[in-house]
């Protein structure tokens, strides 16, 4: 029998993405997706804690071989901005227009179009600044270094650079922000200390940022429906498995086995 190997799907992204196969604290977004393409596709972790745009262009040709003939990468999830909306005396800030352009640049990378992918572009999704600042001091780490205000904007420069290149999104700061009861334009935001606390948005941020077993749920949720609505050749119930199921595998003959 011919070397068979599985076709891709690679989660590329920062520490939420990274921390996505994580079972002990609940529901895991990646482990789950590994779950339903299971003997379908295989689901590849490519999460760099700390990283920002400017480290996924670096790392994208340790990390992204040719194709092959015998696979390729059918599907990427890009899922950075959390780290380059860090305020501007922050080593990971990149600035918003940089940003944008560095979106572009990872979704037209040739290592990527190559293996001619679907692109899933994730959007960042609000923080709580009660939360990561009571996290960053208990860490000895001194000022704010994210802002609800900031984080904003860079989910909708997200969002335009989707629009822009066609590229399908999932929109979490629309999906987190109305779990936690909504928002108007004028109105302070979700996570901002311009409002009491949300409780609701604790319950998807742990810290602030990283993600509950509940913000992976609405995760997961949204990877799945956008799958299912723009590329249902990818829908996990329209693959078949890579091998048989064991009542129509074939089998080695004991006697012949390792013979010429």
């Amino acid at each position: 029998m011919a070397f068979a190997d599985y076709d891709k799907i690679v989660l590329f992204g920062d520490s939420i993405t990274e921390a996505s196969y994580e079972q002990a604290r609940g529901f895991g977004f990646g482990a789950a997706l590994t779950d339903i393409y299971r003997r379908k596709i295989e689901v590849i972790n490519r999460g760099f804690s700390g990283y920002n745009t400017l480290h996924a262009l670096e790392v994208i040709p340790k990390i992204i071989p040719p194709p092959a003939t015998t696979s390729r990468i059918r599907l990427i999830t890009i899922f950075f901005g959390a780290n380059d909306a860090t305020l501007s005396d922050r080593s990971q800030h990149v600035p918003l227009d940089q940003y944008a352009e560095n979106l572009k640049r990872i979704i037209n990378h040739p290592l990527l179009v190559a293996h001619n992918p679907r692109i899933l572009l994730i959007i960042p999704p609000p923080i709580c600044e009660y939360r990561t600042q009571d996290h960053d001091l208990a860490k000895g780490v001194v000022g704010a270094q994210r802002l609800a205000a900031n984080t904003k904007r860079y989910a909708d420069a997200a969002l335009e650079v989707g629009k822009a290149l066609g590229i399908p999104t999932v929109n979490l700061w629309e999906a987190f922000t109305q779990y936690a009861g909504g928002w108007e334009e004028g109105n302070p935001l979700p996570g901002s200390k311009e409002l009491p606390k949300n409780e609701k948005l604790g319950e998807l941020l742990r810290d602030g940022l990283h993600f509950e077993p509940k913000g992976y749920k609405i995760l997961y949720d949204l990877v799945l429906e956008t799958i299912r609505g723009n590329i249902p050749e990818l829908d996990p119930e329209n693959l078949e498995f890579v091998f048989p199921r064991h009542e129509n595998a074939p089998k080695s003959n004991f006697y012949t086995y390792g013979q010429a």
